[in-house]
């Protein structure tokens, strides 16, 4: 199983940003796609290095979060999935 990419570096999920992504039925596919093709939308503050993009589907809006880091297992650098959610759309 290949580990999917972002950047050139792997995305991994937090335990947190898991459980989000099991509850919502979201796959690292479509965490992807949102990185890839999605529009910034900070809606709070966040710490430097952070990346926070959103991606609409219908009346809905998928954010992804996700900040560098380095995992040990890997032994390099990747981007850990911090935050997936999906709320209604603003007008």
């Amino acid at each position: 199983m290949k580990i999917p990419t972002y950047k050139g570096f792997p995305l991994i999920p937090t335990r947190s940003a898991l459980k989000e992504m099991c509850d919502l039925g979201i796959d690292l596919t479509t965490v992807v796609e949102v990185l890839e093709d999605g529009y910034d939308c900070y809606r709070s503050k966040r710490k430097k290095g952070t990346i926070e993009k959103c991606a609409d589907k219908g009346n809905k809006t998928l954010k992804t979060v996700v900040v560098q880091s380095f995992n040990y297992s890997l032994d390099t650098d990747v981007w850990a999935i911090t935050h997936v959610g999906i709320f209604t759309k603003r007008r």
